[in-house]
Protein backbone atom coordinates (compact mmCIF):
# COMPACT_ATOMS: atom_id res chain seq x y z
CA UNK A 1 0.00 0.00 0.00
CA UNK A 2 2.95 2.34 -0.10
CA UNK A 3 2.79 4.91 -2.82
CA UNK A 4 5.67 5.50 -5.22
CA UNK A 5 6.31 8.90 -3.61
CA UNK A 6 6.82 7.34 -0.15
CA UNK A 7 9.17 4.68 -1.49
CA UNK A 8 11.22 7.31 -3.33
CA UNK A 9 11.42 9.46 -0.18
CA UNK A 10 12.36 6.43 1.95
CA UNK A 11 15.02 5.41 -0.59
CA UNK A 12 16.45 8.96 -0.65
CA UNK A 13 16.49 9.09 3.17
CA UNK A 14 18.21 5.70 3.35
CA UNK A 15 20.82 6.82 0.80
CA UNK A 16 21.42 10.10 2.69
CA UNK A 17 22.02 8.41 6.04
CA UNK A 18 24.17 5.76 4.34
CA UNK A 19 26.41 8.44 2.85
CA UNK A 20 26.51 10.30 6.18
CA UNK A 21 27.58 7.12 8.00
CA UNK A 22 30.26 6.38 5.38
CA UNK A 23 31.59 9.95 5.69
CA UNK A 24 31.98 9.78 9.48
CA UNK A 25 33.41 6.28 9.29
CA UNK A 26 36.08 7.45 6.80
CA UNK A 27 36.99 10.43 8.97
CA UNK A 28 37.32 8.25 12.08
CA UNK A 29 39.45 5.63 10.32
CA UNK A 30 41.76 8.25 8.79
CA UNK A 31 42.15 10.09 12.11
CA UNK A 32 43.22 7.01 14.05
CA UNK A 33 45.43 5.72 11.19
CA UNK A 34 47.21 9.07 10.80
CA UNK A 35 47.46 9.61 14.56
CA UNK A 36 49.15 6.23 14.99
CA UNK A 37 51.41 6.80 11.96
CA UNK A 38 52.53 10.19 13.25
CA UNK A 39 54.13 8.46 16.26
CA UNK A 40 55.06 5.07 14.83
CA UNK A 41 56.64 6.16 11.56
CA UNK A 42 58.74 9.15 12.62
CA UNK A 43 61.76 9.95 10.46
CA UNK A 44 64.96 11.72 11.43
CA UNK A 45 63.94 14.81 9.45
CA UNK A 46 60.69 15.06 11.38
CA UNK A 47 62.46 14.78 14.77
CA UNK A 48 64.93 17.44 13.64
CA UNK A 49 62.08 19.80 12.69
CA UNK A 50 60.32 19.25 16.05
CA UNK A 51 63.47 19.78 18.09
CA UNK A 52 64.49 22.92 16.15
CA UNK A 53 60.97 24.34 16.52
CA UNK A 54 60.98 23.84 20.29
CA UNK A 55 64.49 25.24 20.75
CA UNK A 56 63.70 28.22 18.50
CA UNK A 57 60.57 28.97 20.51
CA UNK A 58 62.49 28.77 23.79
CA UNK A 59 65.12 31.17 22.47
CA UNK A 60 62.66 33.66 20.97
CA UNK A 61 60.04 33.62 23.78
CA UNK A 62 61.78 36.13 26.12
CA UNK A 63 62.03 38.61 23.23
CA UNK A 64 58.34 38.16 22.42
CA UNK A 65 57.40 38.75 26.06
CA UNK A 66 59.65 41.83 26.22
CA UNK A 67 58.03 43.20 23.05
CA UNK A 68 54.50 42.87 24.46
CA UNK A 69 55.59 44.33 27.81
CA UNK A 70 57.11 47.30 26.01
CA UNK A 71 53.88 47.83 24.05
CA UNK A 72 51.82 47.66 27.26
CA UNK A 73 54.12 50.09 29.08
CA UNK A 74 53.95 52.51 26.15
CA UNK A 75 50.13 52.44 26.21
CA UNK A 76 50.09 52.91 29.97
CA UNK A 77 52.51 55.85 29.70
CA UNK A 78 50.29 57.48 27.05
CA UNK A 79 47.24 57.10 29.30
CA UNK A 80 49.12 58.71 32.22
CA UNK A 81 50.20 61.61 30.01
CA UNK A 82 46.58 62.17 28.91
CA UNK A 83 45.38 62.15 32.53
CA UNK A 84 48.16 64.56 33.50
CA UNK A 85 47.20 66.88 30.63
CA UNK A 86 43.55 66.80 31.78
CA UNK A 87 44.58 67.67 35.34
CA UNK A 88 46.75 70.54 34.15
CA UNK A 89 43.93 71.82 31.91
CA UNK A 90 41.56 71.79 34.88
CA UNK A 91 44.10 73.76 36.86
CA UNK A 92 44.31 71.25 39.69
CA UNK A 93 40.70 71.87 40.71
CA UNK A 94 38.82 69.15 42.50
CA UNK A 95 35.11 68.48 42.50
CA UNK A 96 33.14 70.30 45.21
CA UNK A 97 31.16 67.16 46.03
CA UNK A 98 32.74 63.74 46.00
CA UNK A 99 31.15 60.81 44.21
CA UNK A 100 30.64 58.96 47.50
CA UNK A 101 28.80 61.94 48.94
CA UNK A 102 26.47 61.90 45.95
CA UNK A 103 25.86 58.18 46.42
CA UNK A 104 24.84 58.67 50.04
CA UNK A 105 28.08 58.08 51.87
CA UNK A 106 28.60 58.66 55.57
CA UNK A 107 29.45 62.33 55.09
CA UNK A 108 27.20 63.01 52.10
CA UNK A 109 23.50 63.75 52.09
CA UNK A 110 22.66 61.90 48.86
CA UNK A 111 20.36 58.92 48.52
CA UNK A 112 21.18 55.47 47.24
CA UNK A 113 18.72 54.18 44.67
CA UNK A 114 15.94 52.35 46.48
CA UNK A 115 16.88 53.69 49.92
CA UNK A 116 14.04 54.89 52.14
CA UNK A 117 14.70 56.58 55.45
CA UNK A 118 13.66 55.05 58.78
CA UNK A 119 11.01 52.64 57.55
CA UNK A 120 12.12 49.63 59.59
CA UNK A 121 10.82 49.30 63.15
CA UNK A 122 14.30 48.41 64.37
CA UNK A 123 16.01 51.57 63.11
CA UNK A 124 16.83 53.94 65.92
CA UNK A 125 16.91 57.70 65.54
CA UNK A 126 20.14 59.00 64.03
CA UNK A 127 21.35 55.59 62.85
CA UNK A 128 23.60 55.71 59.81
CA UNK A 129 22.28 53.85 56.76
CA UNK A 130 25.50 53.68 54.79
CA UNK A 131 29.08 52.68 55.20
CA UNK A 132 31.95 54.91 54.15
CA UNK A 133 31.74 53.50 50.61
CA UNK A 134 28.16 54.66 50.23
CA UNK A 135 26.56 51.21 50.18
CA UNK A 136 23.63 50.75 52.59
CA UNK A 137 24.06 48.23 55.38
CA UNK A 138 21.01 46.07 54.83
CA UNK A 139 22.61 43.20 56.77
CA UNK A 140 22.52 45.17 60.02
CA UNK A 141 18.74 45.57 59.85
CA UNK A 142 18.32 41.99 58.71
CA UNK A 143 20.23 40.75 61.76
CA UNK A 144 17.99 42.83 64.02
CA UNK A 145 14.85 41.47 62.38
CA UNK A 146 16.14 37.91 62.71
CA UNK A 147 17.00 38.43 66.38
CA UNK A 148 13.56 39.91 67.05
CA UNK A 149 11.86 37.01 65.25
CA UNK A 150 13.83 34.39 67.21
CA UNK A 151 12.92 36.17 70.46
CA UNK A 152 9.22 36.07 69.58
CA UNK A 153 9.51 32.36 68.70
CA UNK A 154 11.03 31.62 72.09
CA UNK A 155 8.23 33.56 73.83
CA UNK A 156 5.53 31.61 72.00
CA UNK A 157 7.24 28.32 72.89
CA UNK A 158 7.37 29.39 76.53
CA UNK A 159 3.66 30.27 76.43
CA UNK A 160 2.86 26.93 74.81
CA UNK A 161 4.62 25.08 77.63
CA UNK A 162 2.52 26.95 80.20
CA UNK A 163 -0.76 25.68 78.73
CA UNK A 164 -2.19 22.70 80.53
CA UNK A 165 -3.26 19.52 78.81
CA UNK A 166 -6.94 20.47 79.19
CA UNK A 167 -6.40 23.88 77.64
CA UNK A 168 -4.64 22.31 74.66
CA UNK A 169 -7.44 19.82 74.19
CA UNK A 170 -9.95 22.64 74.45
CA UNK A 171 -8.10 24.56 71.72
CA UNK A 172 -7.91 21.46 69.51
CA UNK A 173 -11.42 20.13 70.12
CA UNK A 174 -13.66 22.60 68.32
CA UNK A 175 -15.97 20.31 66.38
CA UNK A 176 -18.72 19.28 68.87
CA UNK A 177 -18.54 22.09 71.41
CA UNK A 178 -18.49 24.86 68.77
CA UNK A 179 -21.55 23.47 67.02
CA UNK A 180 -23.45 23.25 70.32
CA UNK A 181 -22.53 26.84 71.27
CA UNK A 182 -23.72 28.17 67.89
CA UNK A 183 -27.15 26.50 68.20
Amino acid sequence: MSSPETSVAAEALKDFFGQLYTFFETITKRFFKNFYASFAEVSVNRWTKVILSVVGYLIIRPYIEAFFKKMSDRDRRKMKEKEQAKREAAGGKKAKVSANALRGGATGGGKVLGEVENTDDEVEEGEDFATASGVPEWTKNARKRQKKYMKSLKETEANADKLSQDQIMELLDWSDSENEKKA
